[in-house]
């Protein structure tokens, strides 16, 4: 697979900066070249230094992609990991909720959306709109999605015909190409005092460093951009932007994340049912619960951002 070689940073386009870490592809067995992150003496944040082209991604978005397959790979228990998502899913729409308490009725933009099911909870619980957009539609084109709107379209190509109160963007933006040119889109396709909630993985993390190039928040070649809290500060001016809250958690259970680089180490065959490693699992949850309880106060992979509009003032 072709590579490109980029040395400024994609958020404060600093010139300098150093190795940080090295992986192969992964969730990813077709190809083993090696992906090579660079941590940017300014800003802190860490980047994919070697990127495969954007036009060449779609490679690694296969049918047999985990997260596309999603329940259905879980075989006979997948009515168990249904329920997870549902879980998740209610976590997501109760933050959401939070930022429109006072909004009779609201509009929502969940960029990368993949398989909606987050957009159906809120669309069926809260009295809100929907929009979904992501590059691919493997999420949804097998699936009814009534009253909400689905658009496959990258972030460039995003022309609404309304603005939004609350746009989402689950683990959306370390996969960003663009990523100056994806905060100036969604700064105007939301409305004045609007919310922006993004969720990303935490490379400076303990579980990042104790699993190393298999931590699965490397995603690679999938994420380019892993940020820092200054990168935030670099990325979301603020003259637009004011940070609402910044936590070194989010919705996600930190132990996914781990999980799934334990899976990495051992080699497993992404592609296959699941069946097999559901009830280890679920021994293996039951026996780190009480180390992941404190992710609330030790970064354990996941952080997540909120951000509010500010109207820009001309003189």
């Amino acid at each position: 697979m072709n590579s490109t070689e980029i040395s400024s940073c994609p958020i404060c386009r600093c010139n300098e900066s150093s190795f940080y870490i090295a992986t192969n592809a992964l969730m990813h067995k077709e190809n083993q070249e090696r992906y090579v992150f660079n941590k940017c003496s300014l800003c802190e944040s860490v980047f994919l230094s070697n990127p495969v082209p954007e036009a060449l991604l779609e490679n690694y978005y296969t049918d047999n992609y985990l997260p596309y397959k999603g329940a259905a790979a879980w075989g006979k228990y997948k009515l168990f990991v249904e329920k997870s998502q549902e879980n998740l899913d209610l976590k997501r729409m109760k933050l959401v909720a939070k930022y429109t308490k006072n909004l009779k009725s609201f509009t929502v933009l969940d960029v990368g959306c993949g398989n909606p099911s987050f957009l159906k909870k809120v669309q069926k619980n809260l009295n809100a709109h929907c929009t979904g957009i992501d590059f691919s539609d493997h999420g949804w084109k097998d699936k009814k999605n009534t009253d909400i709107t689905l658009i496959k379209s990258s972030v460039s190509d995003f022309n609404p015909t309304h603005k939004f109160d609350i746009i989402t963007l689950w683990h959306y933006l370390e996969h960003d190409y663009n990523l100056h040119e994806t905060v100036d889109k969604l700064y105007k396709c939301l409305n004045h005092n609007g919310k922006l909630i993004i969720e990303v993985p935490d490379y400076d993390s303990f579980t990042a460093k104790m699993q190393k190039q298999f931590w699965q928040g490397w995603h690679s070649p999938r994420h380019l951009t892993l940020f820092s809290k200054t990168g935030f500060e670099k990325l979301f001016a603020s003259d637009k932007w004011s940070v609402v809250a910044h936590n070194r958690y989010g919705t996600l259970d930190a132990f996914t994340l781990w999980w799934l680089g334990k899976m990495e180490k051992k080699n497993i065959d992404w592609s296959a049912r699941m069946d097999s490693e559901f009830w280890p699992l679920v021994l293996l949850k039951i026996f780190t619960f009480p180390f992941f309880l404190f992710e609330k106060l030790i970064p354990m992979g996941i952080q997540l951002i909120i951000l509010e509009k500010k109207s820009v003032t001309i003189n």
